[in-house]
């Protein structure tokens, strides 16, 4: 690996880890506080606001034009968004939400199997699940699988050490169990507990290719779902994750 392809990777896993963190409901609130919403240049009182799925941006309808803004609320950007995914300028709030509410799996090619993910399920419809080993909201969605028809859904389950030392600590255990199998299970059943034999030298690529696809798919927390259409959610849903995939 060059130089600087390991100084691209080291960068991704440190943003990661440092903006990743667990929760449920509403996306709005991930990544920026009420203070940076305030220190905003308006005229009307509650501008509509959107997390676009990249670490660090909220998109902005302040008095019917679009702007967006760091998650710090220091700087503030007008005029439109280019989404490259799409292929399509974004000129305003509802194209925003539009197109960024989409993340085209397909289009991007992803070889999930190469994340090495525990998978549930053998079904055509798609799923994707990012988890923590130690994210009881994660542990909340995964009970709620049993739900789901397996003849329906697969469910690709990536486990990532994203809330701190404990958490890289436990993934790490998962990630070079020598039985497979059961690692995934634990994965899926939110087991923190169960000891496994590790592999020596354990091959860390597929661990390097999870945080990375986190980092390019804009996971900010945890669990972070997308649909097999794209839809995505961050944090838990609040209607249940059945009502979640089978909604429209």
């Amino acid at each position: 690996m060059s130089f600087q392809k390991c100084f691209l990777t080291i960068s991704l896993l440190a943003g990661f880890v440092t903006h990743a963190f667990a929760g449920t409901g509403s996306s709005t609130d991930t990544v920026f506080t009420e203070n940076a919403l305030k220190a905003a240049p308006k005229n009307s009182i509650q501008p509509k606001r959107f997390v676009v799925p990249t670490n660090g941006l909220i998109a902005l309808d302040i008095d019917d034009n679009l702007n967006v803004m760091t998650s710090n609320g220091r700087f503030v950007l007008k005029g439109y968004l280019y989404d490259t995914w799409a292929k399509k300028s974004l000129n305003n709030f509802e194209e925003v939400t539009k197109y960024a509410s989409i993340i085209p799996l397909k289009e991007l090619n992803l070889k999930v199997a190469d994340l090495q993910p525990a998978v549930w399920g053998n079904g055509p419809e798609q799923v994707m699940i990012f988890t923590d080993p130690n994210c009881t909201y994660c542990h909340a969605v995964l009970k709620e699988l049993a739900d789901l028809d397996p003849k329906k859904y697969s469910v690709n389950v990536i486990s990532l050490g994203a809330l701190g030392e404990e958490s890289k600590k436990r993934n790490q255990e998962l990630y070079c169990a020598s039985d497979r199998y059961r690692a995934d299970r634990a994965i899926i059943s939110g087991d923190s507990t169960t000891k496994f034999e590790q592999v020596k030298d354990c091959d860390q690529t597929s661990m390097i290719r999870r945080n990375i696809t986190a980092q390019v798919l804009g996971v900010s927390m945890v669990p972070f779902i997308i649909r097999h259409d794209g839809n995505y959610s961050i944090g838990k849903p609040a209607q249940g994750l059945k009502a979640y995939l089978e909604s429209k």
